[in-house]
């Protein structure tokens, strides 16, 4: 039995079958596995209505192209168009991108990189991004000749611009990692190319199109084979949605010329906005607030939110709750809340889990608590696959003992979503809510939220590595995770940070000042426990310090020291080095971990990589000749059969991508 597909399941009994097909759901305590509980969006592709074309990119023809249109969620006129070119690229030239990129963002990740917010929803984007004036100065990328001679001129050919690229970034969606990209729209790009780097097989979902606000209903999944593109505008309502596997993609983005790229500009709005289109005015006071110009970036927002266009009062009521620093604005709760409840009356699912949010909770002194219309305005932004809503409603219903919560949780978990991840983490661990007590579990989704940079989950996954529970024992690296842990606000990572400068655990240098400093910031913020232990951190405090050692605060300083030394200073931050072999691997080891660089918590989780298309099996040849044989009809006259199609050419390994000539090409929809 599969997941139901409903918006939200309140309500519903969900029950599972077993081996011999037996209902198990009404069972005392049993409880349905996690695919029977989320409410998962189904996997609908889009179906194009017009046959492919024949295109030509720069040198290259006889490539196909897919052409298909969706309505703008919020806005009325004409549709959104997008296009899908088959087999534009080669097998050899998506293996060097996809190796290439590939070692780039595991480098950057590795080194504490590569997690910087996305624009869209403010999480770890992991992905890594090339200027295009940093294209311009790597002679060996092998992206830089397939812009020049490819990507461009389809792009000039396609909207009638000379467009120019702004920048391309490599993106991963593997699992512990990113999962999901919320619908949006690309407002800083005139253009946007995605091109696919792994078989559609590798993954279950991807990239989709969106008619409306109700995912569960108008959510369309494009099928993008390995070596193919989509290319569309910034009108395009959009995103990705990796349910199961793995998927790796490259997105380019472009200007209509090459006068926008430097200064970040999107001088296509100006026109559309003296014609009072809301998207466009939008998108123009976007532009301006990103050259922090927020006055007349204010002036536009506002003419937008005249209109009625929900993103422009969403951004709006942000920006009167928190002004943006340096902007100037004055905050205004009443008028936030205005804003977010006329955008939330209008659909806008991001406004209703922002708005439902704040009511559910209340402000002291700024927002009055509103229960019912707070869960009233979370289940409606849940049932538009909102992963903030779906927490906070999760939440909120296990706090009043409604068991449904945890579908909530679970379904946000699976997008990703850093705090449902650990909340479900938690339900394992502890058996809550009928969950089974599964430590390996608990281990998955702690691991997974701290990799989104959780600091309860990291100081959590510090705890299972000290004690060695499910894991290796490991206390220089559960003593990094708690130092990351207390960097980020959390009290029980600060305390335990503290109590490993206070013994020394980990290989850290013992410091009573400031393990008494961790101390008292959690105290401070609440920890019951680190109340209780502050007389034992004030008792170590009043002892005579272990001398002040000195830290190298630049690689020159590193250089100057030996490799008794280096292993020293190594050893005494808890970092690994038993894979260093000579000096030279000691500096460059220490160097990743002095003051001001960004410090990873652990490598980013690897993951395969297919390099090269599945080759045909000779079984597979032989079945292939002879279903071919069973079809084809010998000529008049014994005259022989017509030349078959090879399988080479069927699996795109050695054959030119032309169909062969003894059959004409397909026109059928995918």
């Amino acid at each position: 039995m599969t997941a139901s597909t409903g918006a939200s399941g309140e309500g519903k009994t969900f029950g599972y079958k077993s081996e011999e097909g037996k209902d198990q759901g009404s069972q005392a305590g049993a409880w349905p596995c996690i695919d029977q509980l989320i409410a998962a969006v189904p996997v609908r592709p889009y179906i194009f209505e017009q046959p492919p074309q024949s295109v030509s990119a720069g040198s290259r023809y006889g490539a196909l192209e897919h052409c298909g249109a969706v309505p703008k969620p919020y806005l009325p006129g004409p549709e959104a168009n997008f296009s899908v070119v088959k087999g534009l690229l080669t097998d050899n030239e998506v293996a060097q991108l996809l190796s290439t990129c590939s070692q780039v963002l595991s480098e950057a990740i590795r080194t504490g990189r590569g997690r910087e917010p996305d624009a869209v929803d403010g999480l770890p984007s992991f992905t890594v991004q090339q200027t295009a004036a940093e294209l311009r100065s790597d002679t060996s990328s092998p992206l830089r000749p397939l812009v020049d001679a490819v990507l461009l001129p389809l792009v000039r050919r396609q909207y009638g611009y000379p467009a120019a690229l702004s920048h391309a970034l490599f993106r991963r969606f593997v699992p512990e990692e990113r999962r999901f990209v919320a619908p949006h729209y690309e407002y800083a790009a005139f253009a946007v190319v995605v091109i696919s780097l792994q078989e559609p097989s590798t993954c279950t979902g991807g990239m989709f199109v969106q008619s409306s606000g109700n995912a569960f209903l108008d959510r369309r999944f494009v099928q993008l084979d390995r070596g193919d593109l989509c290319i569309f505008q910034y009108d395009l309502f959009h995103g990705t949605d990796v349910q199961d596997g793995f998927r790796y993609e490259l997105v380019l983005h472009f200007k209509d010329s090459e006068a926008a790229v430097l200064p970040r500009t999107c001088p296509w709005y100006r026109t559309q906005a003296e014609s009072d289109d809301p998207f466009s005015l939008y998108g123009l006071a976007l532009s301006l607030a990103s050259s922090k110009d927020f006055k007349g970036a204010k002036v536009f927002l506002e003419q937008a939110c005249e209109l009625g266009y929900p993103d422009a009062l969403c951004t709006a009521a942000e920006w009167c709750w928190e002004p943006p620093p340096g902007s100037g604005l004055k905050e205004s709760s009443s008028t936030a809340l205005s804003f977010w409840k006329r955008a939330s009356e209008l659909g806008h699912s991001r406004s209703q889990s922002r708005y439902g949010s704040l009511l559910l909770q209340g402000v002291p002194g700024r927002v009055q608590q509103d229960v019912f219309e707070g869960k009233r305005m979370l289940r409606l932004a849940f049932e538009q696959d909102e992963p903030d809503a779906g927490f906070a409603l999760g939440q909120a219903l296990l706090q009043e003992g409604d068991r449904d919560g945890a579908t909530k949780l679970l379904a946000s978990s699976m997008k990703g979503h850093p705090r449902a991840c650990f909340q479900v983490a938690e339900m394992y661990r502890e058996g809550q809510h009928k969950f089974p007590k599964d430590l390996q579990q608990s281990l998955l989704y702690t691991k997974w939220a701290a990799h989104q940079g959780d600091a309860q989950a990291l100081s959590n996954l510090g705890h299972l590595l000290v004690n060695g529970m499910g894991v290796v024992k490991d206390e220089a690296k559960a003593v990094r995770l708690f130092r990351h842990a207390a960097k980020r606000g959390a009290p029980e990572g600060m305390l335990n940070y503290g109590l490993a400068l206070l013994r020394g655990s980990g290989g850290v240098k013992v410091d009573y000042q400031e393990a008494l400093t961790w101390a008292q910031k959690s105290a401070a913020l609440g920890h019951s426990l680190a109340h209780q232990q502050l007389s034992m951190f004030f008792n170590a405090a009043k002892n005579p310090n272990p001398p002040a050692r000195c830290v190298p605060s630049s690689v020159e300083e590193l250089r100057t020291l030996g490799v008794r030394d280096l292993r020293e200073l190594l050893r005494s931050e808890g970092i690994d080095f038993s894979d260093c072999v000579e000096k030279s691997d000691l500096i460059a080891r220490a160097a990743l971990h002095l003051p001001g660089v960004a410090e990873p918590w652990d490598a980013a989780p690897e993951h395969m990589l297919l390099l090269e298309p599945k080759r045909p099996t000779k079984e597979d040849i032989l079945r292939q000749r002879a279903q071919a044989a069973v079809h084809a009809k010998p000529g008049e006259n014994g005259t022989p059969l017509p030349p078959l199609q090879c399988a080479a050419a069927q699996a795109k390994a050695d054959c030119p991508r032309q169909p062969c000539r003894a059959e004409p090409p397909a026109t059928e929809h995918y």
